[in-house]
C-alpha cells in the first residue's frame, strides 16, 4: 500500500511477528494465541489515519473513535462460509492488508431483532472460490475477490450513488463477463456486506453531493474561493469523498469545474469528456481493472488443459518461460500455429469459465 509511513521499530517488531506465526504453522491454537496476545496492527493506526483521514475506508463514513479499528481485507483468523479455513494468518501483519473501519465494519455483532446484520468481518468471498489460497506459499494474487477494494482506483469507480445518496453500481460499468458467469455483481455483494445502504450513510452521502453542486454553479459564476472548497470535499481524507467526487463529474457541463478539477476528473479538457480507451492487449484489461495480474489461466487442447499465469505487463508465465501475447503463449502450449490465445485461454470462476476474447469484447462494448 503506497504512501503509509511505516517506522522502522514498528517493521521490526512485524517481521518478529511473522516469524513466531511461521513457526506456528497450521497449529489453530498457536495461531489463535499469537494473534490474540500482539495486535500489532493497531500500532499503525496513526500512519493509517494520516494517509486517509479519520473515516471508514469500507462506507466511508467518519469515525469519530480516537481508535479507529483496523481491519485485515482478508481476515486473518476464518473465512465466512469455509469453516476449515483458518484465515489469512500469514497476513496479520503486512501492511498490504490493513485498511480503517468504523465500529459496523469491523464488527461481527448480529443486529437484533432480525438477527440478520452482515458486515465485513470475516466475510471474503471469491469471484474464483477454488483458487482461495489456505496457507503462505502461493501468490495471492490468484484470487479475484468479489468485494470492492478501497484501495484500488479500479474497483472504487464500479460504485456509484444517486442523488438520494444510495449505492449502487456504476451504469457506465456493468458486470464483467466474469461476475456474469459466477452469478453474482461485485457491487451489490459489496453493498450487502460492507451495510452501504444501512440508514444514514445515503442522507450523509446525499448532504455532501448537494454541496458540491451548489458549490460547482457559484464556482461557475466566477467565484473562485469555491475551489478551495470543493477540493476539501473530494479530498481522499474526507468523509464519502467519492460521492462528491461523482457529484463533481456530474457537473462537467460547467466550463469552471473542467478548467480547475480536469486531472481529478480524468477529464480531458480538448474533448470534453472522460477518458475510457478501448481495450486491445491484456496489459489494457489489466490497466482498466477487468483482469487481475496473478491470475491463473486455463487453455485447453488436445491433450487436456494447460494452466498459465497472467503477468503483470500483460504477458503469460508457461512453465518456465514467459511469452508477450495470448496467442504466442498458446501456440507454444499447442504446438500449433492456427490457434487465437483470445479464445484458448480461459479464467475459472465459481459456475463456469469465460475466454479472455470475450472479456475483451464485453468490456470494449460496456464503453
Amino acid at each position: 500500500m503506497s504512501g503509509v509511513i511505516i517506522p522502522d521499530a514498528w517493521s521490526r517488531r512485524a517481521d518478529e511477528l511473522k516469524q513466531r506465526v511461521a513457526d506456528c504453522g497450521t497449529d489453530k491454537k498457536k495461531l489463535k494465541e499469537v494473534l490474540d496476545k500482539n495486535s500489532h496492527w493497531a500500532r499503525l493506526r496513526p500512519s493509517l489515519v494520516e494517509l486517509a483521514g479519520r473515516k471508514c475506508w469500507y462506507c466511508e463514513g467518519a469515525v469519530y473513535n480516537s481508535r479507529p479499528p483496523v481491519d485485515h481485507f482478508r481476515p486473518k483468523s476464518g473465512v465466512v462460509g469455509d469453516l476449515s479455513h483458518l484465515g489469512y494468518y500469514w497476513l496479520a501483519y503486512e501492511v498490504s492488508n490493513f485498511r480503517l473501519a468504523c465500529e459496523f465494519c469491523n464488527s461481527s455483532t448480529d443486529d437484533a431483532p432480525t438477527g440478520k446484520r452482515v458486515t465485513k468481518s470475516y466475510h471474503f468471498p471469491l469471484l474464483n472460490p477454488a483458487a482461495r489460497l489456505r496457507m503462505p506459499g502461493t501468490d495471492i494474487e490468484r484470487e479475484i475477490p468479489v468485494l470492492l477494494d478501497p484501495v484500488r482506483q479500479e474497483d472504487c469507480e464500479l460504485l456509484d450513488f444517486d442523488t438520494s445518496g444510495s449505492a449502487r453500481r456504476n451504469v457506465n460499468r456493468p458486470r464483467s463477463p466474469l461476475e456474469r458467469v459466477a452469478g453474482i455483481c461485485r457491487v451489490e455483494e459489496s453493498i450487502r456486506i460492507y451495510g452501504l445502504d444501512r440508514p444514514g450513510l445515503d442522507t450523509q452521502r446525499a448532504g455532501v453531493m448537494k454541496e458540491i453542486g451548489w458549490q460547482a454553479k457559484y464556482l461557475d459564476g466566477g467565484l473562485e474561493e469555491f475551489a478551495d472548497r470543493i477540493r476539501q470535499l473530494i479530498a481522499p481524507q474526507a468523509p464519502h469523498s467519492s460521492a462528491a467526487l461523482l457529484a463533481l463529474r456530474s457537473r462537467r457541463d460547467l466550463a469552471a469545474v473542467v478548467d480547475h478539477f480536469a486531472d481529478e476528473l480524468g477529464i480531458d479538457p480538448s474533448r470534453g469528456g472522460i477518458l475510457q480507451a478501448e481495450a486491445q492487449t491484456v496489459s489494457d484489461l489489466i490497466d482498466a481493472g477487468v483482469l487481475k495480474a496473478g491470475v491463473e489461466v486455463v487453455g485447453v487442447a488436445e491433450f487436456g488443459e494447460v494452466p498459465a499465469l497472467l503477468l503483470p505487463d500483460g504477458g503469460f508465465e508457461l512453465g518456465v518461460r514467459s511469452y508477450a501475447t495470448p496467442t504466442s503463449a498458446a501456440r507454444a502450449a499447442t504446438g500449433s500455429p492456427d490457434v487465437d490465445g483470445w479464445d484458448f485461454w480461459h479464467i475459472a470462476v465459481a459456475s463456469g469459465r469465460v475466454s479472455l476474447s470475450e472479456i475483451r469484447r464485453e468490456f470494449n462494448e460496456g464503453d
